[in-house]
């Protein structure tokens, strides 16, 4: 078994959050399992970031500075650096609850060390109100996660071992979409287990990432997922009879985000790819929701 001196390496990539990342720290800091790091990978802020970490006076924090290189690379950084049995990349822009570690420790006893879990989160707004649980969790979590990516990267740890052999994606064009590349290619190889206990949360604001990205850069971002995973052995062994499709399900994505910005012309180029990557997709919900938006 993996002893506990430093058990837990808690990496936090951030750029220009110094208004948000004291309350994440803190609720680190916060937590009833005490034998952890936290390494702080500031990707080239611009922002007082570094002022602000530095009041906080606690051993366990470590802060590094480097060149902008986006999250897979700031991630990549600090796991580089890590000391930890297990490695948790948290979002500096969420919450750790108080009992995050200890569920987490409890798992990877029962469990003997497993390479890769995830645990239960919500969604909650700026001022605390909780919008949505994800704590339905079964024994069918890598076949959902391989289409959506409900994953909460706050949720996710991986042995130490495991985690340096399998790096994140450090491409640009990937940002946003690197964490699903990567768990694909774990659960492709690793049994996911999982516990539904919630112990961390994800907080809504309008400057998270997701909600900023062009419609162009998703649909080079999603190819270029779609051709890593396609050019990855094990995962076209676990995930080969299912390909076509997921690469369907990424094209009516498209559909959707182009049908939002009434870009009729660009939906239909997509219906056709869809329809001839996985013809069942004419019957899914997205499908059919983004044809009606163009009328």
């Amino acid at each position: 078994m993996i002893k506990d001196s430093v058990l837990f390496s808690i990496i936090i990539p951030t750029y220009n959050r110094a208004g948000l990342i004291n309350k994440t720290v803190l609720s680190v800091l916060n937590q009833t399992y005490p034998h952890f790091e936290i390494l702080v990978v500031d990707d080239g802020s611009t922002d007082n970031t570094e002022e602000v970490l530095k009041k906080i006076k606690d051993p366990r924090l470590h802060y590094f500075k480097k060149e902008n290189g986006e999250r897979g690379a700031a991630r990549n950084f600090g796991q580089r650096k890590a000391i930890g049995g297990y490695v948790n990349f948290f979002d500096s822009d969420d919450l750790m609850y108080a009992n995050h570690l200890e569920e987490a420790n409890e798992l990877i006893q029962t469990k003997d060390s497993p390479e890769l879990f995830h645990l239960g989160y919500d969604f909650q707004t700026v001022d605390g109100t909780v919008t949505k649980k994800i704590d339905q969790l079964n024994d069918d979590i890598a076949t959902k996660a391989f289409f959506d990516n409900f994953l909460s990267c706050n949720g996710v740890f991986i042995r130490m071992d495991i985690a340096r052999e399998f790096p994140f994606e450090e491409n640009r064009i990937l940002a946003s979409a690197e964490d699903w590349e990567l768990w694909i290619r774990l659960m492709s190889r690793y049994r996911l287990y999982y516990s539904n206990k919630i112990t961390s949360s994800v907080v809504e604001h309008e400057q998270r990432s997701l909600r900023t990205i062009a419609i162009t850069k998703t649909i080079d971002r999603d190819l270029f997922l779609i051709n890593c995973l396609k050019n990855d052995e094990r995962v076209m062994q676990a995930y080969g009879s299912r390909f076509n499709q997921f690469i369907a399900e990424r094209y009516t994505f498209f559909m959707l985000c182009l049908a939002e910005d009434g870009r009729r012309q660009d939906v239909i180029l997509w219906v056709f790819k869809a329809f001839k990557a996985y013809p069942v997709i004419l019957t899914s919900r997205r499908f059919w929701v983004s044809i009606k938006k163009l009328f």
